[in-house]
């Protein structure tokens, strides 16, 4: 009664033996693309919560929306993820974006779900995120070496 989460039949072997479990459930959408509520059912909402993992911070939950006409829109969560990373900043009620050139592009949140403007942000993405790596040979003096031998 207290505990809303659904248990897995067949035992806890699998639990066990998994590296990763996902809880998912199916509800109703019941709003339109700009978010407007709405009384019909226009497609499903998929809860994914995360049980169990190996890799990553457990109990994360997600609610991804699947509309009957268009299916999953391939850029969803891009906008948050973004902000996390810093690469949209928000601007009062616009986000900013500051590409490799240096130039400022400022649009509404409803502006940068276009597929031009994602595909902008995810061209640079890799550039901006990508952690800095030392290239260069590491010399290794062989007198200091040769001295610690020694010791």
């Amino acid at each position: 009664m207290f505990d809303p989460d659904d248990k897995i039949s067949g035992g806890q072997g699998f639990v066990y033996a998994s590296s990763i479990v996902v809880a998912r459930k199916k509800m109703k959408l019941k709003e339109y693309e700009a978010g407007n509520k709405i009384s019909e059912v226009r497609g499903i909402r998929a809860g994914c919560k995360v049980m169990k993992t190996r890799y990553a911070k457990p109990f994360e939950a997600v609610q991804v929306k699947i509309p009957y006409e268009t299916g999953m829109n391939p850029y969803s969560g891009l906008i948050e993820l973004f902000e996390k990373q810093d690469l949209l900043v928000k601007q009062g009620n616009r986000l900013k974006y500051v590409d490799l050139n240096g130039q400022e592009h400022l649009e509404y949140r409803k502006a940068w779900m276009t597929p031009e403007k994602m595909d902008l942000i995810m061209s640079e993405y890799e550039q901006k995120i990508a952690p800095a790596v030392n290239t260069e040979d590491d010399v290794v003096d062989e007198t200091t070496e040769a001295e610690l031998i020694e010791e």
